[in-house]
């Protein structure tokens, strides 16, 4: 029975002594955005960390403080530049909550995969967060932004970046994980979003920026950019982004302008399913669209109490999809010759042996360059809101 006390008071020490790397929460710097850039003249690389300024709500509003906080510093190593930035704050960095990750467009073409490299290896940060590309330098300082919506301006880029996603289809949106994945698979190219800045960064910063209805300045979410070989190609227009999307299968819903005789009209297809059909040995991809849509906005004389012109309409939006999603697939062929469809991963995932033994490294100068896409949609129209026709229709049959 004594050895039995004995061997209790030995064990209830160890139980309750804790994590040996146990670290107080008011010791760290909780981390929610990372902005990063290379500067080609200095061969440094520059980076910014958003920091949450952990005063209390109700002190923040009485002495007017923001809701972050913003480190920046340079050094040769992504490493050493986020080491140094203790030298500013007395907190250490900690990122296991960062929502974002910015990358100026000067780390894309040489540096890409020491920022992939440091931010997987790096095991307190979670690779979730989404990756985004800032087009030109002031794009960098977006997480600067005081903003109206949200306290945090990480957040309100994340939000910005989802909502379009859901409801616009613009760009698509990728985790470092999935950025991970096509930098390392050879049959995938890299695809990803894009923002930009509206007004001046400076302006931005104050506080004058939340004391208006509108901001002065905004961060506006913009297009996919595109790659080839893990090197950065360019940015796509509006159209081709979301037809891009469409046929990778990344967006749900979207907007489509379609004119008419004596106007136009507005289509809202919503629940996209996109599904692709390989034949490796004719080198052709067929993809059937399917879906749902409603009238959003009619100009011009349309009868939407007509069941024929519904049916007239719904093809016309079909037949206009398809040419859109064929069109593009030519453009981004034709000028930037990237496979940014995915259509190679396709035929690898389709016929892996028979893919290996005919696959070669001229894919671009022969087998994508004659590849066949045949497009199919069949999207219905269910939807036509209150009117029963276009505004000219209903003036006249009053």
């Amino acid at each position: 029975m004594n050895k039995l006390k004995y061997l209790i008071l030995l064990i209830v020490p160890i139980i309750l002594s804790g994590c040996y790397n146990y670290r107080e929460l008011n010791d760290l710097a909780i981390t929610t955005a990372i902005s990063i850039d290379y500067d080609k003249e200095e061969e440094n690389f520059k980076i910014i960390a958003q920091v949450i300024n952990p005063i209390k709500e109700q002190d923040a509003t009485s002495s007017g403080e923001p809701s972050f906080i913003n480190y920046d510093s340079t050094a040769k190593t992504i490493q050493e530049a986020f080491r140094l930035v203790i030298l500013d704050s007395p907190k250490q960095l900690y990122g296991s909550q960062v929502q974002i990750l910015i990358l100026g467009e000067n780390i894309l073409d040489e540096h890409l995969p020491d920022v992939i490299d440091f931010f997987t290896r790096e095991p307190e940060l979670r690779s979730e967060f989404k990756v985004i590309i800032a087009r030109g330098e002031e794009s960098l300082d977006s997480i600067s932004i005081q903003t109206l919506l949200d306290n945090l301006s990480s957040s309100n880029i994340l939000d910005s970046l989802e909502t379009q996603s859901e409801k616009l289809g613009l760009a698509s949106i990728s985790t470092l994980n999935e950025v991970t994945n096509m930098y390392l698979n050879p049959y995938l190219e890299i695809v990803l979003p894009s923002m930009t800045v509206e007004g001046s960064i400076d302006k931005g910063e104050s506080k004058e920026n939340l004391t208006t209805t509108s901001n002065n300045t905004t961060t506006k979410i913009s297009t996919n950019a595109v790659f080839k070989d893990n090197k950065f190609l360019g940015y796509l227009t509006e159209e081709q982004s979301k037809m891009l999307n469409i046929i990778r299968g990344d967006v749900t819903d979207t907007i489509i302008s379609m004119d008419i005789d004596d106007g136009y009209i507005v289509f809202e297809p919503n629940k996209l399913k996109t599904s692709p059909k390989v034949t490796i040995k004719e080198n052709k991809v067929e993809i059937t669209i399917e879906g749902l849509a409603k009238i959003k906005e009619v100009t011009g004389k349309v009868d939407l109490t007509s069941p024929k012109e519904i049916k007239s309409l719904q093809n016309s939006l079909n037949k206009y999809l398809e040419e859109l999603v064929s069109k593009t697939f030519e453009e981004i062929r034709d000028k930037y010759n990237t496979d940014a469809f995915k259509f190679r991963d396709l035929y690898y995932k389709e016929d892996p042996k028979y893919f290996k033994e005919n696959d070669n490294d001229n894919w671009y100068e022969e087998t994508f360059q004659q590849l066949q896409l045949e497009v199919k949609s069949k999207i219905k129209l269910y939807e036509k809101g209150n009117t029963l026709g276009g505004i000219e229709y209903e003036r006249e049959n009053q």
